[in-house]
């Protein structure tokens, strides 16, 4: 029975004084992998989104971000609750103050990416309003030698062409940002130019987005988003191989939503599905 002297669970904007709690707590969560806590100062410094704590007897236990990814893309992310506090529904609690907050203050579109096995998860966002977007799954495949001159690099000023020619050659297709989906738009595509994560393919024919990721014991580059005839989707995958070994990297990555034309193109072009778990991609329109 609760007593009126035990603490509550207090769902209030993140503070820089959570941050130790919250790498704390993140030492255990994906076998001591997980990101939450390196970026919680970064997160904290955001002008545009809001980051959430979860206050429990003076301490912060649970997190969730939203961040704004363009203009009218809004993202759900980072939601971590300390195992020791578990069953107590502060992930429910952290979830309903995170969606409030963006009805309130966000427009457009609201996208979220979950476990395929996360049926509670998959259930709440359903009843918030959410609608599936895809199944979402990984490829591999290993990097080549070769040359990689079938690309060059998207340009900065080039940023509002590539978006015109993706809503021609892939329309409705979303751009994988690194665990973070987007409608394709000149912010994002602007951002990946300069950071040289962009590509035309064999002059104007095809368009490929990527980007890096490094564990322990190997590096690779992942693509985000491919736009091309589908007659050459499996070259342009294949040439994408050559361009991950260029910059280093012994994997050739790929994750979006799958339907049967890209696994029959990923799978031509020497890739293999990465595991069995997939991830759920949810969107809901602002109200």
């Amino acid at each position: 029975m609760t007593k009126f002297s035990d603490p509550v669970v207090l769902i209030r904007p993140a503070l820089p004084r959570d941050t130790a709690d919250v790498v704390e707590f993140t030492k255990s969560i994906w076998d001591g992998h997980d990101y939450v806590g390196h970026v919680f100062p970064e997160w904290l410094d955001d002008p545009a989104g809001q980051l959430f704590a979860a206050e429990y007897a003076g301490r912060c236990v649970g997190t969730g971000k939203i961040t704004r990814l363009a203009p009218a893309q809004w993202w759900l992310e980072g939601f971590r609750v300390d195992p020791n506090f578990q069953g107590m529904k502060i992930g429910s609690m952290i979830d309903a103050r995170c969606n409030a907050w963006w009805d309130e203050h966000g427009d457009g579109l609201l996208r979220l990416l979950t476990s395929s096995k996360r049926a509670k998860v998959h259930h709440l966002s359903e009843a918030r309003g959410f609608v599936k977007v895809g199944d979402v799954f990984g490829y591999s495949a290993s990097a080549l030698t070769g040359s990689a001159d079938a690309f060059t690099l998207l340009t900065p000023p080039e940023a509002g062409e590539a978006v015109a020619f993706l809503n021609r050659h892939a329309p409705g297709r979303l751009m994988n940002l690194g665990w973070q989906f987007v409608s394709p738009n000149v912010d994002s595509l602007h951002a990946l130019a300069e950071a040289g994560l962009a590509w035309w393919w064999r002059g104007r024919r095809g368009f490929l987005s990527a980007w890096e990721n490094d564990s322990e014991d190997e590096s690779g580059l992942t693509v985000g988003y491919e736009a091309c005839g589908e007659e050459d989707r499996a070259a342009m995958l294949k040439d994408f191989r050559r361009l991950a070994g260029s910059r280093g990297m012994n994997i050739a990555g790929w994750m979006n939503v799958v339907d049967a034309k890209a696994i029959e193109a990923l799978e031509e072009a020497g890739y293999e599905q990465a595991g069995d778990d997939s991830g759920f991609l949810y969107e809901r329109g602002h109200p």
